[in-house]
């Protein structure tokens, strides 16, 4: 896939270019999706350990990646309480350092099998606290919201959404949902889920949004878009989620691709 006139500066706003199961060098990932037009990455949060080689490709590519830290509802499903209490105290530290992350997440529920469904408590607390932490430092909050629906919005309505927003990611909800989540003044993030035949309510849902609180991402290397699905995602392939958005809106393309470069820089506060 080759960038249309004038379709650059993409923001891919929630990608794991640290993650292990890239399948190719980040050079050559990177390299591939400057080709189309992506030409900035916010690499999501998973656990304190991956933090490091966040800051490394942070480094490696200036003013291009940037990393967001937090412990993935996931991560806490697999880890026991002490190590949820250390990983919070670790990004404390990193929120007051010198160079703290764009964005605290993902954080939120996950209920989808048995041992995350199991964990809801501790995942709760967790989310809790990074709510706490991202209205304490102004930084925005990345949530991930998986079979937890209902009560992720009795706690967003109890703590608040902090002052400086945030983004549910890989949104994959009713377009009831989507817009319950921008009153709150979150953003909504689609992925290739959206280019899915069979995704006829998430496309109502990215028709029904303001185009000013929508988002386009990867979530690479997972949720590669038709008709690459079930491959490994890159970054590359986000311009077939804003085809879809675009499609889904109504909208050309150029203007999608804008407004969703907009609102993740201005949601991130990146440069540019």
């Amino acid at each position: 896939m080759s960038p249309a006139p004038g379709l650059r500066a993409l923001v891919d706003a929630h990608c794991h270019l640290n993650s292990g199961r890239l399948g190719a060098p980040v050079d050559e990932v990177v390299a591939e999706a400057r080709a189309v037009g992506v030409e900035t990455f916010v690499l999501a949060g998973v656990a304190p350990e991956e933090w490091r080689d966040q800051r490394a490709l942070a480094a490696r590519y200036p003013g291009a990646v940037f990393p967001v830290f937090g412990l993935h509802p996931q991560w806490i499903a697999e880890v026991d309480e002490a190590a949820v209490a250390d990983g919070l105290a670790a990004l404390e530290r990193e929120l007051a350092g010198a160079a703290p992350p764009v964005a605290l997440g993902e954080t939120g529920l996950d209920g989808l099998t048995p041992a995350r469904k199991a964990s809801l408590a501790l995942q709760e607390g967790a989310f809790r606290e990074h709510l706490r932490l991202s209205a304490r430092y102004d930084t925005p909050i990345v949530l991930h919201l998986l079979k937890a629906t209902g009560r992720a919005l009795e706690v967003l309505r109890e703590v608040g959404v902090p002052p400086a927003g945030g983004v549910v990611h890989s949104f994959g909800g009713a377009p009831e949902v989507a817009l319950a989540y921008v009153k709150m003044g979150l953003h909504v993030s689609f992925c290739g889920s959206l280019t899915y035949p069979q995704s006829r309510r998430l496309v109502a849902a990215a028709a029904a949004l303001p185009l000013d609180r929508v988002l386009i991402e990867t979530d690479t290397p997972d949720q590669a878009p038709h008709p690459h699905r079930g491959e490994v995602n890159r970054p590359a392939l986000l311009p077939l989620v804003l085809h879809a958005l675009a499609e889904a809106r109504g909208e050309p393309v150029a203007h999608v691709a804008e407004a969703t470069a907009a609102n993740a820089r201005r949601l991130y506060r990146l440069p540019g």
